[in-house]
Formats: structure tokens, sequence, C-alpha cells
């Protein structure tokens, strides 16, 4: 990208007006499908911000991920479900999707199955993993209290740093 002089504007403009640094839908798509992780976030009874690492599924086109019941997470989002979960592209961080919304909380075996048998097949680099495999996975998630949570998204935010700092330099 060559800039003329007369459309040259103060460097901080390209920082402060992101929005044109946005990725398009199919990035978005592309990213939620392929990433494994997310910065979760909800709300203490105090309206003290929490975040954590978490592992991630889509299924049925819905964000979703699993918790015991003795968990804050599961506490805070009975309480008040608005979330967001920040995830970034696997190959470059700087890539980034906020979808913020509401959880859905819910007990199901089947969703926690299809959860179990999304994220073994994402980790064995989309080889199906056999049925004794998602047993014995299984087996370590079926607590009584376990529930299974979904994000109903309502907005989404996303930037692309490596175009903004492309942009920047084309600048100089």
């Amino acid at each position: 990208m060559v800039i003329s002089d007369s459309e040259r504007q103060e460097p901080w403009k390209l920082r402060r007006e992101i929005k044109s640094f946005s990725l398009s839908d199919e990035e978005v798509d592309e990213i939620v499908a392929t990433a494994s992780h997310a910065v979760v976030s909800w709300v203490t009874k105090s309206n003290e911000p929490v975040t954590a690492v978490m592992l991630y599924t889509v299924l049925d086109q819905k964000i979703t991920v699993t918790s015991t019941t003795n968990r804050a997470k599961y506490h805070a989002w009975m309480r008040n479900p608005a979330a967001s979960f920040c995830i970034w592209d696997p190959s470059d961080i700087g890539r980034q999707v906020t979808l913020r919304g509401r959880i859905e909380i819910f007990k199901s075996d089947a969703v926690l199955q299809q959860y179990t048998e999304a994220f073994l097949t994402r980790a064995f680099g989309g080889i199906p993993p056999s049925e004794e495999r998602i047993k014995k996975e299984l087996e370590t998630f079926q607590a009584p209290d376990r529930h299974m949570m979904q994000l109903k998204v309502e907005s989404i935010v996303s930037h692309d740093l490596p175009a903004l700092l492309e942009a920047e330099k084309a600048m100089r």
C-alpha cells in the first residue's frame, strides 16, 4: 500500500480509529472454529471482573464449555449470565475475537458426550477418538453436578493487529 502526501494523516489516528482493522465474518468464524481456548470472563457478587482460560468447543454453532457447581464461574453465571469470551487465532495472537453475550446453563449427558468427542477430535488432529477413548475421558467429566454452558452471542468485536501494524509501517 502506497500512501501519497495528500493522503497522509497523523500516525496516532490509525490506533485511535481501529474499526477498519476488524476481521471479516469469515475470518471470525475460522478463528472460532480452529482455536481451542478462550479467555472467559464473569463478574463476582461484588462486581469484580474475573477471567480464566478455558477449553471450549463449538456445538450446533454455540460456544460450549463445562463446569461443576463448585466453581466460581458456575455461581457467577447463575447470578448474572453476562460473559465475554476472547478467542485468538492459533497462528497469530494479534488476530482476536471477543464474543459477548449470556451463558445458558443446563445438564445434558448427550451434550457432554458431544463436547468430549469434539475436543478429543480436535486434539487428535481431526481424527475421531475410539469409543473406548471417549468412555475413558467421560469418566473424568461425569461428576453428578457437571453442567454444560453455552454462550448466546449478542455482539462480536474483532481486531486484526497485523493489518494495523502493516498500515503503520506503510505510513513511515
